[in-house]
């Protein structure tokens, strides 16, 4: 916990960055974080002003709405306020919102017209409108006669700025409605994805700055002084809001519906719900469209449907109480680095890794982030102490990517990384790969027991052997206990060693002897992977399996390549597509190794590898010559079946997108890097559906004969 005077000095320092980024953000369009940075910076100030409420202050820029309006546009005074939903982000919040709502309700002296006979307190006949938040600029319209007068941005809340005219240049804005009187509509301006890498293309041809994303496109294009420009941008609109109207309108939905029968474009995406449940299951299953849809959408805005009850229930100083905004998961966000450690990986590497303060990102809590070495420390300049920019795309590793310098206090320490290895004592060093020096130290003893343990938890996993139960904590009590020391050890565990161990039962061991004997039949890809030799992944251990089809000849090219080291290349291994010099020689040189050797014969005495099934005469290679990526959850197979069905039918899959790649097979949530790369270099993107129909395409029914 912070004394009060850091924490003075920490809320100073936030309320400076978070105007600067709000400044940057609303009134410039040039933001320099994410969305869901500059949302986590918000929550941190917010957090630290409830725990210390005697610093909190009307005037902090989480209590504001919006940004300073320029003087480049003329102003325009709104008359209705217009409000900023407060953000939830997670189910938790949720129902503390709704907790909250409902506790208000009860202490409202409602009439019995409000809410009927509700015998449990009036919440009971509460349900609510979920809309997705549309990520663009928010329009305010307004309406005389049935005629378009004016258009204005959100501003501070109370003005905007004048930008009728360009908005007159979006055709989904009506300029003439049937409704005659007084009428102020509410709505988001907004770009196609589509539409955005058109302009962003052509402006990198120009040399000039691209649009970061859509949102900013957007608002960049609405506050042009040239309309032409304006209208030659494409944008789009939907109006979700009625703030003035001589009419009787009771509900959120029939609000909507009035809105369309108007002529103004309103999604139709909207959804009725009775609960939190129900306000949930809409929140997932938007979450999994978000990537699919052509504007930017990040989280659902939940209201009250009642508009007398919303009425009731009115504003805080920022926000509706009726209403919240439930943002989706964050793939970015800030934290503390609370202190930098050092691990010690299976090749020996020293690798530096931040001890982070909890915090949620894509769904998952990440407390530790891996800072590679030493040298990418210094390039960020981080150090213990500092807030950070974190970021986490589907599967991908966690990264910090940032440091707020902003918010140093002073007492933040410099990382050094050890002259010793923190597991053994031993030397380390930096070690040379084709004559360059490595960024990395190393362990310089070869039987480092966190070197052991690292080899061991790899050649276990599943991407490996594939021992299901045999987690990285199971591997170090093992190991600790004398039990396991070499891989050949593991296929002669009994019932009986495992029961003798603290925490195993006669069922649980069972079940891990079970989990080793069926990990004998392995293939050939999946073991030489298990092996963990360096510079070999996954995907160049398929490669290998394909190219040699069998351990034996792996085992009798490498050895008969050592006798021809005078030649420039690394022979057959290096002829072999995407394998390198570098990969050629760490192969040669482990197979080389006589403790290795011993090793592999050990360990072909308990193991049956599957060789690769040579391709057949006339089989099915539809998909030979191309190269594939996957990304996301696939509903019908794992990730790692379809990767098998690619391969079956000739093509090939890698790891990340190239301009080799002829197609990006998109799941659900998948990494947003390898999507974004995809569209950068127009690869073509294929959903689940329609991969399925290009593996295997329906055959016609002879019932329909």
């Amino acid at each position: 916990m912070l004394a009060k005077d850091e924490a003075k000095k920490k809320i100073e320092n936030l309320r400076k960055l978070i105007e600067h980024h709000t400044y940057l953000y609303h009134t410039l369009d040039k933001p320099e974080i994410s969305d869901e940075a500059y949302d986590s910076l918000v929550k941190e100030l917010q957090n630290l002003e409830k725990e210390f409420p005697e610093l909190d202050s009307k005037k902090s820029p989480d209590k504001k709405v919006g940004g300073i309006v320029l003087d480049s546009f003329k102003k325009i005074k709104h008359k209705t306020r217009q409000w900023s939903y407060d953000n939830i982000f997670d189910l938790e919040e949720l129902k503390s919102w709704e907790e909250k709502i409902k506790r208000f309700i009860s202490k409202l002296p409602f009439p019995r017209t409000v809410l009927g006979n509700a015998k449990d307190g009036p919440w009971k006949k509460l349900d609510y409108v979920t809309e997705l938040k549309i990520d663009g600029l928010k329009v305010v319209l307004t309406y005389k006669n049935g005629i378009f007068v004016t258009g204005a941005t959100r501003g501070d809340g109370t003005t905007g700025e004048d930008i009728t005219e360009n908005l007159k240049t979006i055709k989904s804005i009506p300029k003439t409605i049937s409704y005659k009187s007084d009428l102020i509509v509410v709505g988001e301006a907004w770009m196609k994805k589509s539409e955005l890498e058109r302009l962003n293309k052509e402006r990198e041809r120009k040399g000039e700055q691209l649009f970061a994303n859509a949102r900013n496109a957007a608002a960049g294009t609405l506050r042009q002084l040239d309309t032409n420009i304006t209208a030659s941008r494409k944008l789009e609109t939907f109006i979700y809001n009625i703030d003035l109207i001589d009419k009787k309108i009771e509900t959120q939905i029939e609000s909507l519906k009035f809105l369309e029968k108007l002529g103004f474009q309103v999604r139709h995406d909207y959804k009725i719900c009775k609960n939190i449940e129900e306000i949930q299951d809409y929140y997932e299953g938007q979450e999994k469209q978000k990537e699919r849809q052509d504007f930017g959408v990040d989280g659902i805005v939940i209201k009250i449907n009642s508009h007398k009850i919303s009425e009731a229930i009115g504003y805080t100083a920022k926000a509706p109480r009726f209403g919240v905004a439930y943002k989706f998961k964050a793939e970015e966000s800030t934290t503390l680095v609370e202190d930098i450690k050092v691990q010690v990986g299976r090749t020996g590497a020293l690798t530096p890794v931040a001890h982070l303060k909890p915090v949620l990102i894509a769904g998952s809590v990440v407390s530790r982030a891996t800072l590679h070495n030493e040298d990418e420390i210094r390039r960020l300049d981080i150090r213990i102490g500092d807030t950070v920019l974190l970021r986490k795309a589907g599967d991908v590793i966690p990264e910090i990517f940032g440091v707020i310098k902003e918010l140093r206090t002073g007492k933040e320490k410099i990382f050094h990384m050890p002259t010793k290895c923190p597991i053994c004592g031993s030397g380390v060093k930096k070690e040379f790969t084709s004559g360059k020096e490595s960024s990395a130290l190393y362990c310089a003893n070869k039987k480092c027991f966190a070197q052991e343990i690292e080899k061991m938890i790899h050649f276990v996993s599943k991407k490996g052997m594939n021992i299901v139960g045999m987690g990285d904590k199971i591997v170090e009590k093992l190991m600790n206990e004398g039990l396991i020391g070499e891989f050949t050890d593991v296929y002669e565990l009994k019932e009986g060693d495992l029961g003798m161990l603290e925490g195993f039962k006669e069922k649980s061991s069972s079940k891990l002897i079970e989990a080793i004997n069926k990990s004998k039949n392995v293939s050939l890809g999946k073991f030489i992977y298990a092996l963990g030799i360096r510079h070999v992944g996954e995907e160049t251990s398929s490669l290998i399996a394909e190219h040699f089809r069998s351990i034996e000849k792996i085992i009798s090219t490498t050895r008969s390549d050592l006798k021809s080291q005078e030649r420039s290349d690394l022979g057959e291994i290096t002829n072999i597509e995407g394998i390198g010099e570098i990969v050629g020689q760490s192969l040669i040189e482990w197979f080389l190794d006589k403790n290795n050797q011993r090793i592999l014969n050990d360990l072909l005495k308990y193991i049956k590898i599957e060789n690769p099934e040579k391709i057949k005469s006339g089989a099915n290679l539809k998909l030979k010559g191309k190269n594939f990526v996957v990304t996301g959850t696939l509903e019908s197979m794992s990730r790692d079946e379809a990767k098998e069905k690619i391969k079956s039918l000739g093509g090939k899959v890698h790891s990340s997108v190239s301009s080799k790649t002829d197609y990006l097979i998109l799941g659900e949530d998948p990494g947003s890097n390898k999507l974004s790369e995809a569209k950068k270099l127009d690869t073509k993107i294929l959903n689940e559906v329609e991969f399925l129909k290009l593996i295997n395409p329906s055959p016609i029914s002879k019932e329909r004969n």
